[in-house]
């Protein structure tokens, strides 16, 4: 068994305040928007410079890259400072974020979603630092994820509302006008990251791993985030060669993203701790046949069930997983730095999906992402079968 952790021994901070939770809601659904949003931005990016799949799902990828890089190279010295970066962040992302409409080529579009994602790091830095070590982390956690994707999903509806041809052209001024209007309460997150501030100034940076309990936590960190942000990034791709309208595409992503949402509620019940191993357990089966199916289907109406369920999974699995590191964790450092394999796993996932869909067909593509999905069953068993 892995030895007691100060954290696991501390875990005693006392429960978020439901405003507290709502203004880390906020700043989540900025740092975490390009995944829910990948499908709106991977079809604009091919309309609006006449690229294929594989170039805007690469290229939209970037955004993820620069989150990824905050998280890992950032996360301590953010935790000593985490109100005012929080403002810099939230008023870097804004910008960055608005500043893709004027790139003249995709690859300076990809450059813009690169920065965006360097400030969009250090947002969840700050979120995780606020969860770090509490007592409730499993709760508070499915609460942030719940309500900062009905942030995201109200975005993607109102996106797609609008007329295709100016959202190809302004999609990136639309996300940081929607943005603007959480920006207040997204800043003032740092405010709950505070306590975080002592403990980086003593924490040891090098305090003793528990790796036995990180490493399978990981691998299934990999494997799911890798399988959701493929299957998501190809959705817009998919509907339309299903011959769904666009006009009916972004209702249904959006209504499957809000409905996904419901899936982090699996956190929420008072025996829901002790039966994290067989909830996850079923989460990565469904999401293994789910996104099979999604290649298979025709019509609407599966195409709406199997991006369905796949969100639902995706969404069940996340709570667990975060609150896990969580407990482990003093200063939300070790979270932040373990949600860099999420990030590497999903801009993997959103940069090969186009080339996989091209290179193996509807079939090979959601076999694949069936195999990595039933992959993680095993290492869920590692990671979840003690206690703590």
């Amino acid at each position: 068994m892995d030895s007691p952790t100060p954290a696991n021994a501390a875990a005693t901070r006392p429960d978020l305040s439901l405003a507290a939770l709502l203004r880390l809601s906020c700043a989540y659904a900025m740092a975490t928007n390009g995944t829910i949003l990948m499908p709106l931005i991977v079809g604009a990016l091919m309309r609006r410079f006449g690229v294929g799949e594989d170039a805007a799902t690469g290229f939209a990828a970037l955004e993820i890259a620069g989150i990824a890089i905050s998280c890992a190279v950032f996360p301590r010295w953010i935790a000593r400072a985490p109100r005012r970066l929080a403002w810099i962040a939230t008023l870097g992302t804004l910008l960055a974020q608005a500043a893709g409409a004027w790139m003249p080529g995709v690859a300076a579009v990809g450059g813009a979603r690169l920065v965006t994602g360097l400030f969009e790091g250090v947002l969840f830095v700050v979120v995780a630092a606020s969860l770090s070590n509490r007592a409730a982390a499993e709760r508070a956690w499915g609460v942030i994820i719940l309500v900062s994707g009905v942030i995201d999903c109200a975005l993607l509806v109102a996106a797609y509302a609008m007329p295709e041809a100016f959202v190809t052209q302004w999609v990136f001024v639309v996300i940081a006008a929607a943005f603007a209007l959480v920006a207040l309460p997204a800043a003032a997150a740092g405010g709950d990251a505070g306590h975080a501030v002592a403990l980086a100034a003593t924490t040891p940076a090098r305090a003793a791993l528990p790796w036995r309990t990180l490493l399978p936590i990981w691998a299934v960190m990999m494997l799911v985030y890798s399988v959701l942000s493929a299957q998501w990034a190809l959705a817009d791709v998919v509907g339309r060669q299903l011959h769904i309208a666009p006009e009916r595409i972004g209702p249904v992503l959006a209504l499957v993203s809000l409905l996904g949402t419901v899936g982090a509620l699996s956190a929420s019940h008072r025996r829901s701790h002790e039966l994290r191993r067989p909830i996850l357990w079923a989460a990565e089966l469904l999401m293994g046949g789910a996104a099979l199916w999604f290649f298979l289907v025709q019509g609407w109406v599966g195409f709406f069930i199997a991006q369905l369920l796949v969100s639902f999974a995706y969404y069940a699995v996340t709570p667990f997983l975060t609150s896990r590191i969580s407990a482990l964790d003093p200063d939300g450092s070790l979270l932040s730095r373990s949600i860099v394999i999420t990030f590497v796993a999903a801009f993997i996932g959103t940069a090969v999906a186009g080339t996989a869909l091209t290179q193996l067909g509807g079939l090979g593509c959601g076999l694949a992402l069936a195999v990595c999905a039933l992959l993680a069953l095993p290492f869920t068993g590692k990671a979840f079968g003690r206690r703590g």
